[in-house]
């Protein structure tokens, strides 16, 4: 009538490594989110301008736009590595085993 206690043992031990399993996943999907949240206010820096806008320029450096430049780029290569890790500890959860 009552399982035998090493059945018992046997669903403990699928609890915890379901519960260990699905923890890494979603760290790894809240990562993803957090960085893909990040591209979309920041953006991945583009090398040229996608409209086609051709630019004078004249020879003089505005430090502020420098600065947010920089401050761009910093975020949106945060951002990829967070994907990136967010993907990789989704696919170590598919096999963790306690």
């Amino acid at each position: 009538m009552f399982p035998a206690p090493s059945a018992a043992l046997n669903c403990d031990q699928k609890r915890k490594f379901m519960t260990i399993s699905s923890i890494i996943n979603s760290i790894g999907l809240v990562l993803d989110i957090i960085g893909a949240m990040l591209l979309l206010k920041f953006g991945i820096p583009n090398k040229i301008d996608p409209e086609g806008t051709i630019h004078l320029i004249i020879g003089e450096k505005d430090t502020v736009e420098i600065e947010k430049g920089k401050r761009y780029k910093r975020w949106s290569n945060i951002a990829v590595f967070l994907i990136i890790i967010g993907f990789i500890l989704q696919l170590i959860s598919n096999f963790v085993q306690g």
